[in-house]
């Protein structure tokens, strides 16, 4: 009997986040996409769908996480491409329509975000299904929701009605603002906190104790954070989220010990606003992955890698990054790594890179 498969690859998705999820018969895999990264990740998504068209949906779901730019600029081209909208059985992703208050907006795709509502008005039956056509969220008390893909589950950590209801009146704010044109903003530099830069990158500890602000941007708050579990094994895909949301759903899941994964796909690409020790605690991970190629943002932070580090020092842990770029060769330090008892793995090129669970 052939032995089923269970890998994501790590596309490369700028500074954006493209997840390829497959599982199953290897010749004949159950399919998830999740994300496709920024406008200029389109091509590498299309050549990869084109080279898995058949005659019937080659992909069980598109789950499309947020509206920032960087998670929803090349899913709009997907999805606006009637031939490759075709290979979806279904699509997940909170419109404007499933949200219910808003407030002080930090996205940069709301315009991406209608357009896209309205492309996905346009594939009737396939929007939201498995939840009824209503948003995807953790409800705000009880379990999360779980929901068959094919051969596995896919559970919903997040958002809650709160981060859903953070961002309407802003959501309707942008597009206003925009007229309805397909522009995005520019993207705000990034703040780097003073003196974190100068310790040595050796010492991990001190980078790690680092204090920063938790993320509270209301897009990334929006966030669909999911579980991924197929044959006893499980995927977390932390997408943009705030890590006390995303601390929530696993509290929910494993209240009395560690949620255990074999691959962790950190929030907000390795951002140590949302890296937090109390989530990592939270969490028993072999495998940990940076999705970024650090423009804009210079992510990883290398206090968020430091954190993970020091995190899994005593069973070990293998960081998997799908550029090798000056903000994360550091840490492939065999020094360091013999220290903090690690491991590292880069993407090559535009190649992304490649994680098997089993």
């Amino acid at each position: 009997m052939t032995k089923s498969v269970f890998r994501m690859h790590v596309l490369a998705a700028g500074h954006g986040d493209c997840l390829w999820v497959d599982y199953g018969d290897p010749d004949a895999p159950t399919r998830i996409l999740v994300d496709a990264g920024t406008a200029g990740t389109f091509s590498r998504v299309k050549a990869a769908l084109d080279k898995v068209r058949c005659g019937i949906p080659s992909h069980e779901l598109l789950l499309i996480t947020h509206i920032d730019a960087d998670h929803i600029a090349g899913t709009l081209n997907v999805v606006e491409d009637g031939v490759l909208a075709s290979q979806f059985k279904e699509f997940w992703f909170n419109g404007r329509d499933h949200l219910a208050q808003a407030a002080k907006l930090q996205s940069l795709g709301a315009v991406q975000g209608e357009r896209l509502t309205a492309a996905l008005k346009k594939l009737p039956g396939r929007w939201n299904t498995a939840f009824g056509g209503g948003p995807i969220m953790m409800p705000a008390a009880g379990s999360p929701p779980v929901k068959q893909v094919g051969a596995a589950t896919v559970t919903v950590l997040g958002p809650r009605p709160a981060e859903l209801a953070a961002l309407l009146p802003v959501w309707t704010q942008e597009i206003k603002a925009a007229g309805l044109k397909n522009k995005v903003a520019a993207a705000k530099p990034k703040q780097i906190r003073p003196g974190w830069q100068s310790f040595g990158v050796t010492n991990v500890n001190k980078l790690a104790n680092e204090a920063v602000t938790t993320d509270t941007a209301p897009a990334n708050g929006s966030s669909i954070s999911t579980i991924v579990e197929f044959q006893d094994v499980r995927l977390l895909l932390g997408a943009d989220a705030h890590p006390d949301t995303l601390l929530d759903g696993i509290k929910r899941l494993s209240p009395q010990s560690p949620l255990k994964v074999a691959v962790w796909k950190l929030p907000h690409h390795g951002s140590a606003a949302n890296v937090t020790d109390d989530l990592l605690a939270a969490v028993d991970a072999k495998t940990v992955v940076f999705s970024s190629n650090g423009a804009h943002f210079s992510h990883p932070d290398k206090i968020a890698v430091a954190r993970v580090i020091r995190r899994y020092r005593q069973t070990g842990v293998h960081l998997v990054f799908n550029y090798k770029t000056k903000h994360n060769q550091i840490w492939e330090s065999p020094a360091l790594q013999s220290k903090w008892n690690y491991t590292t793995q880069y993407g090559s090129g535009l190649n992304g890179v490649s994680v098997h669970l089993i």
